[in-house]
């Protein structure tokens, strides 16, 4: 039937040019936008996202761009200490954990690099990291992934030193096959690997930089501290009720700005751009993919009315109405096949064969493929149930 197809197409090959032209175009338009949705994707369903569900962030900034007196941030360092005890006793408080550069999406990836990157030296090597302070609590409330090891204790470790937790790819650039136990050195402190994470995100869609996690101790409180709570589901207002009244019972509203929201809209906001960008080549590609629907499929029933008689013929001498809509399905998904061969030479050439891509390029096919069906069955539906005697009458 395939061959029998094809020489059909060859013969009406003018009537069916537009379509194929069209075809290829929505095709390569499909595919680009495809990899773009499943690259964005796999970006989201990397390891080192931290768990902000249910999660508040809060804390304060000093007067003056935070650049207060160190009174001030004395004062209101101490009053923070009395709000997050009184806020642990809270029924709909899980956990909370204080913590300097881990929080994500507080900033983008430049500011991460300026303010926390530093360098550990071990073997002779040196690697500029960034260096995020965190607690025991940190486990509980951004429920961190570990590929071996353990999280931080805010205890020194029977060694004597502070335990210090690397991700993968600080083992990497260091050729470590083995990390736990290994000492490393950062600004003059010895640490000891307790733990291996497989990469902490700062942002929903960046780079896991090269990093390591060390506990926090008090001397390193700075007029910016993040404080974040994982609260049980529901109780947003009531915990930010709760800060704010301790804030102004405490007098703290003199010598610093309060700030108390949820984590997850910091998310979307750092998932917007790459979200937008997605959703900008999605749209138009939907209503080209509409409109082209719509062509192609008054293409094949005026095509199909006007082969009226032939079907009429096919039927008399044989042919059953099956046949005759698997004919028109098959001439639509051969012209969608033949329009993807220059979109998949174009995707070699561009795109780099990762699973990623594809499958992107798969489900372009499978889209093309249930566009082919469907813009032909049914005009093919109609037309093959026509009546041959009625046919040849009008003919």
């Amino acid at each position: 039937m395939i061959g029998h197809v094809l020489k059909m197409l060859w013969q009406e090959r003018r009537k069916y040019a537009g379509v194929l032209m069209e075809q290829m175009l929505i095709f390569v338009i499909l595919m680009v936008s495809m990899v773009a949705l499943f690259e964005t994707i796999d970006k989201y369903r990397e390891p080192g996202l931290l768990n902000t569900d249910n999660t508040m962030i809060f804390g304060y900034m000093l007067h003056g761009g935070g650049n207060g007196s160190p009174y001030d941030m004395r004062d209101v360092g101490q009053g923070m200490n009395i709000i997050i005890e009184k806020l642990k006793k809270e029924p709909f408080v899980v956990a909370i954990t204080r913590s300097y550069g881990l929080a994500p999406y507080l900033r983008s990836d430049v500011y991460y690099d300026g303010m926390f990157a530093d360098t550990v030296k071990v073997d002779g090597k040196s690697v500029v990291v960034i260096v995020k302070f965190a607690d025991k609590e940190a486990q509980s409330v951004f429920q961190p992934k570990l590929e071996e090891g353990e999280w931080l204790t805010n205890n020194a470790l029977e060694d004597g030193f502070r335990p210090a937790v690397i991700t993968r790819q600080l083992m990497n650039k260091l050729g470590w096959s083995e990390a736990i136990g290994k000492r490393l050195y950062l600004a003059g402190r010895t640490l000891t690997i307790v733990g291996i994470s497989p990469g902490v995100k700062q942002n929903v869609f960046s780079d896991m930089p090269t990093a390591i996690i060390i506990p926090r101790d008090e001397e390193q409180l700075s007029s910016y501290e993040e404080c974040c709570a994982k609260i049980k589901l529901g109780y947003e207002n009531e915990f930010h009720s709760c800060f704010s009244k301790e804030y102004k019972r405490l007098g703290l509203a003199e010598k610093a700005v309060s700030f108390c929201y949820e984590m997850s809209g910091l998310k979307r906001g750092s998932m917007f751009d790459v979200v937008f960008g997605v959703a900008m080549r999605a749209i138009p590609t939907a209503f080209l993919l509409l409109f082209a629907f719509i062509g192609t499929f008054g293409l094949f029933w005026l095509s199909s009315k006007k082969r009226k008689v032939e079907f009429a013929l096919r039927l008399v001498v044989g042919a059953t109405k099956q046949r005759l809509i698997g004919l028109v399905v098959t001439e639509s998904l051969i012209l969608s096949v033949l329009a993807a061969l220059p979109g998949m030479i174009f995707f070699g050439f561009v795109y780099e064969w990762t699973g990623v891509n594809v499958a992107a390029i798969g489900m372009t096919l499978v889209v093309m493929i249930v566009f082919a069906v469907f813009s032909a069955w049914w005009p093919a539906y109609k037309v093959a149930q026509v009546n041959p005697v009625e046919a040849m009458r009008e003919a």
